[in-house]
């Protein structure tokens, strides 16, 4: 996959410098105007194939068209934003109509995966792009989470599983949605930053003695969490 997306980025490249090399000679008369945006949509259009994170990658090359076209005077530049968030919900939307998938247990897209020990705890790596996973853990210890969700969904059943005191779920979550089930007796600290997005805290969120505290930090972009 690496050589083939190499071999793409260099057509690209090549096809492009021989272009505005005939421009340049006279040899053809075309309008380069915009030019700048190919530095944005080629390796995003590359990545594509390589990257394993698609989103981005899908993301930066509709921008990228999106500034080539407001480059070239097609589309107005005040109202270009409006456009980039359009592009945002149409691929969200297509993500979850046709990349639906549910996962249950210790697992990422469907396949076994090993919790990494990160500062003395076992964290669950959790990494959705255009889908939907729900993730049960019931009966099984559970020190921590890493989520990374981006044109997805990610649900969290934590109702039945035994919570150490203190663990943390790390969130990065954009364009995307989360929702997070607790047991009753869990305090949860939210220390998430959003940004056009929402968290929705419908448990306990003062600590109190006895009281198991599960952390929650990191951000949220376009998107919701909701925890219960």
């Amino acid at each position: 996959m690496k050589r083939t997306s190499k071999i793409i980025g260099g057509i690209a490249l090549l096809a492009f410098g021989i272009v505005w090399a005939l421009e340049l000679l006279g040899v053809i008369s075309i309008s380069l105007d915009g030019w700048w945006a190919l530095f944005v949509i080629v390796p995003c259009f590359v990545n594509i194939f390589s990257d394993r994170h698609k989103a981005g990658a899908i993301i930066g090359c509709g921008i990228g068209v999106l500034l080539l076209l407001a480059a070239r005077g097609i589309i107005p530049w005040n109202d270009i934003w409006k456009y980039m968030l359009c592009l945002a919900a149409v691929v969200w939307g297509v993500s979850l109509l046709f990349f639906n998938k549910k996962s249950y247990g210790h697992c990422h897209n469907g396949e076994p995966s090993t919790p990494v020990v990160l500062d003395g705890s076992k964290l669950h790596k959790i990494d959705v792009t255009f889908g939907k996973q729900d993730y049960s853990y019931d009966g099984q210890p559970f020190e921590g989470a890493d989520v990374h969700v981006s044109f997805g969904f990610v649900g969290l059943d934590l109702r039945d599983a035994d919570i150490r005191d203190g663990a943390v779920i790390s969130v990065d979550c954009s364009f995307g949605g989360m929702e997070i089930r607790v047991p009753k007796g869990v305090c949860v600290n939210n220390g998430i930053d959003t940004a056009f997005a929402g968290v929705d805290c419908d448990c306990c969120t003062q600590p109190t003695d006895g009281c198991k505290t599960l952390h929650l930090k990191g951000h949220c972009n376009f998107g919701g969490i909701e925890i219960k």
